[in-house]
């Protein structure tokens, strides 16, 4: 009855996409390398380049999972424990 006040909590843990990317990050050498070269970079030029895929993405019509999987990387905690998640 009083499901309005029911408040779902997502993280990127829920995001089945964005795990998936960082289990390919992990065996893949190729991406783990791209995505380190982006996490490396500080908070204003790696948000500058996510937007800027993001938006390459958008106009290639990239699925929306995948875009927001990507999208993910823009808040520093989540850029800053993937980076200690890929060891680089």
């Amino acid at each position: 009855m009083f499901g309005f006040f029911k408040r779902e909590s997502k993280t990127v843990a829920d995001n089945d996409v964005f795990v998936t990317l960082l289990l390919l990050a992990k065996e893949d050498k190729e991406i783990r390398n791209q995505l380190a070269a982006i996490l490396a970079q500080p908070p204003f030029h790696r948000k500058s380049l996510l937007n800027s895929l993001i938006s390459e993405m958008k106009m290639n019509s990239a699925p929306a999972e995948d875009v927001n999987a990507i999208a993910c990387l823009l808040d520093d905690a989540v850029a800053t424990k993937t980076q200690e998640l890929l060891g680089k």
